[in-house]
């Protein structure tokens, strides 16, 4: 006996089609959004080491701009995780470049320390987000000030 085509035939792999379209946006848009909140949790990490860090060692400049040995000491503890310049950065294309210090000065003293990524790019699957001033953390100097 054989059977005759009716109106149903095929409709198992449409409706496969559909699912595994809505599924696969699904999975895509999850990992998309993890992707992206991973690495910027990544950065946020490394910045609020870096800013604390900084807000307790010596600061050794009588300005607002750092002396070289405390920018570089800083930007590799974003970078790397360590003062000391590593091989390979914490999130794959940040730059020193990436890194911006800011310190605010009180009454002649240095009073509070800004660390902050600007122009990087998370290049996640189907965008590319710019962060420009975030993440961003400020401590409050609490090291000693010895100027050069």
């Amino acid at each position: 006996m054989t059977r005759r085509p009716t109106a149903r035939c095929g409709m198992a792999a449409v409706e496969l089609c559909l699912g595994a379209t809505v599924l696969l946006a699904a999975f895509f848009g999850t990992w998309e959004i993890g992707y992206t909140v991973i690495q910027y949790d990544r950065l946020l990490t490394n910045v609020a080491q870096a800013a604390h860090y900084a807000a307790l060692i010596p600061y050794d400049s009588a300005t607002d701009t750092p002396s070289s040995t405390f920018l570089t000491s800083v930007k590799n503890m974003v970078l790397y995780g360590a003062p000391t310049a590593g091989t390979t950065p914490v999130v794959s294309g940040l730059t020193a470049a990436n890194v911006s210090l800011t310190v605010t000065f009180s009454s002649g003293i240095p009073s509070t320390i800004q660390v902050s990524i600007t122009g990087y790019t998370i290049n996640a699957l189907f965008g590319v987000y710019t962060l420009n001033g975030k993440p961003q953390v400020t401590f409050p100097y609490q090291g000693v000030w010895a100027p050069a």
